[in-house]
C-alpha cells in the first residue's frame, strides 16, 4: 500500500487507535490540525501498603523499531525517524528516580484507563508512586503519512525485592498525516498509542485494549521480620536487657543507604540500666532510641537492638530474596528459637539465619536459667552466720559439760581419799 493512499481513511480512526493523546479529527472536510508535540510514558512503582518507597533509579532509552510489512489485515509500520528524544535530558536515555519521600497513591485510587497492574484483587494493601517520562517528537522531520514506530526499553535497576516487566519494551506508535497548518509536504503527529508489544495495528489502525498500556509497572517485593524475647527459669531476671543484631545478606548492587525499612514493635526507647544488666545504659538508648525506620546499609552492615522479657521488633519492607541473620549476644542462659514463616533456614544457638528470605517471618527468641535452691528454705546469705553461730553454741556446751565432768570426777576422788 503506498504510503499516502491511506492516509484520509487512518485520520477517521485515530480518535479509537489513540491511548495518550488523541486529536479530534473530521474526515469530512480533511480537518487534521490536530498534532501532539510528545508522547507521556507513565512509570509506575508499587509497593505493600505501610512499606517506604525504596530510593531506586531506573535508566530508559529511546530506538527506532523494527519495521513491519502491511498485510491484507494490518498496516505497515515505518522505524521512528531520527529527532525523538527524551524530553527531561534531551537525549535517547532518561531516568526515572524514587525516594521514601515520593507520594504514594493508594490502589483505591488509581484513575480510569491507568495500566498499573497490582498483585492481589484486594484494593486496599497496596500503593504506588508515579514518574512520567516524556517522548518529544517537536523535532522529528516525518517524510510522510504512515504509522511510525519507537521503542522504550526500561534497564534492571539492580536493587533487590524489585520486579521487572516480563517484557522490558515498550512500543510508541506515532500516527502521521499531512500538516493544514503549512502550504509545505509537511507532515505532523497526530495521535500516538503506546502497546505491550510488537504487533501491527489492525487494518482500520486500532490496537486492541489487551495490547495498550500506559507505560512501565515495577513491583517492590517486600517482607517483614520480627523478634521477640522471652526468659524462663527460676534464675531468670525479667528486668534484663538482650543485644540483638540484625544482619542483612546479598549481593549489593546499588547505593542502598536511603532505602529505608520501617521499625515497630514494644521496646523501651531509653533501656534503664540495673543490676542484670551488662550493657551501658547511653550505648542502649543510642541503639533504641527514635527508632521509626533504618536504612537497608545499616542493616548489611549489623544493626543492634536491645530488648527485654515481653518486648519486640518487627522489621517492615526487607526485600524480597535478601538473606538475614538475627542474632542475640550469648549470656548465662541457654537460648532456643522458634521460627514461624519462611522455614527454610538455619536456627543455630542464639542465631537465625536465611540466605533468601521470600515471605514474613517471626523469630521467637526463648532464654532460660535455673539454679539450686535449698530445700530448707533458709536463705544461702545467712547460712554461713547461721552456721558460726551453732558451731559457737555447741562450743560453749561442750566446755560446759566438760567442766561438770571434771567436778565430778574431782569430788569422786576426795570421797575416795577419806
Amino acid at each position: 500500500m503506498k504510503k499516502k493512499m491511506f492516509a484520509a481513511a487512518l485520520m477517521s480512526c485515530l480518535t479509537a487507535a489513540a491511548l495518550v493523546a488523541a486529536p479530534t479529527v473530521r474526515a469530512g472536510n480533511n480537518d487534521y490540525s490536530q498534532t501532539i508535540d510528545s508522547v507521556p510514558v507513565k512509570k509506575y512503582l508499587v509497593v505493600k501498603k505501610g512499606v517506604f518507597v525504596p530510593n531506586v533509579t531506573f535508566r530508559y532509552t529511546l530506538a527506532p523499531g523494527q519495521a513491519v510489512e502491511a498485510t491484507a489485515d494490518t498496516h505497515e509500520i515505518f522505524p521512528g525517524p531520527a529527532g525523538a528524544v527524551f524530553a527531561s535530558s534531551g537525549k535517547k536515555y532518561a531516568f526515572a528516580s524514587f525516594t521514601p519521600s515520593d507520594t504514594v497513591t493508594p490502589e483505591a485510587d488509581a484513575p480510569d484507563g491507568s495500566t498499573v497492574r497490582f498483585a492481589t484483587s484486594d484494593t486496599s494493601d497496596e500503593e504506588y508512586a508515579e514518574k512520567t517520562l516524556t517522548v518529544d517528537l517537536s523535532g522529528v522531520p516525518f517524510p510522510a503519512a504512515g504509522i511510525y514506530r519507537y521503542v522504550v526499553t526500561e534497564e534492571d535497576s539492580g536493587l533487590a525485592g524489585i520486579t521487572q516487566d516480563s517484557d522490558n519494551k515498550r512500543y510508541i506508535d506515532v500516527f502521521v498525516h499531512k500538516s493544514d497548518q503549512t502550504d509545505d509536504e509537511e507532515y505532523v503527529a497526530g495521535s500516538a498509542v503506546i502497546r505491550l508489544n510488537d504487533g501491527a495495528p489492525d487494518a482500520d489502525g486500532k490496537a486492541r485494549a489487551a495490547v495498550k498500556s500506559s507505560g512501565f509497572t515495577n513491583r517492590y517485593d517486600t517482607n517483614n521480620i520480627g523478634f521477640s524475647k522471652s526468659v524462663t527459669g527460676n534464675q531468670a531476671s525479667f528486668n534484663q536487657y538482650f543485644k540483638f543484631t540484625v544482619k542483612l545478606t546479598g549481593n549489593k548492587k546499588v547505593d542502598e543507604s536511603n532505602t529505608l525499612v520501617k521499625v515497630s514493635g514494644e521496646f523501651d526507647e531509653e533501656p534503664a540500666e540495673n543490676m542484670a544488666t551488662r550493657y551501658d545504659g547511653d550505648v542502649m538508648a543510642a541503639a533504641n532510641a527514635g527508632l521509626e525506620y533504618v536504612t537497608l546499609a545499616d542493616l548489611r552492615n549489623g544493626r543492634d537492638f536491645y530488648i527485654k522479657h515481653g518486648q519486640s521488633v518487627e522489621l517492615t519492607g526487607i526485600p524480597d530474596g535478601m538473606g538475614y541473620e538475627v542474632s542475640e549476644e550469648k549470656l548465662d542462659y541457654t537460648p532456643s528459637v522458634a521460627v514461624t514463616g519462611d522455614s527454610n533456614g538455619t536456627v543455630e544457638e542464639g542465631r537465625a539465619m536465611d540466605g533468601s528470605l521470600t515471605e514474613d517471618t517471626t523469630l521467637a527468641f526463648t532464654n532460660a536459667r535455673n539454679g539450686i535452691i535449698p530445700s530448707t528454705g533458709i536463705s544461702a546469705a545467712f547460712a554461713l552466720p547461721l552456721a558460726v553461730m551453732a558451731g559457737g553454741i555447741a562450743g560453749i556446751v561442750l566446755l560446759y559439760v566438760r567442766r561438770i565432768k571434771k567436778k565430778a570426777r574431782k569430788g569422786n576422788a576426795i570421797e575416795q581419799a577419806q
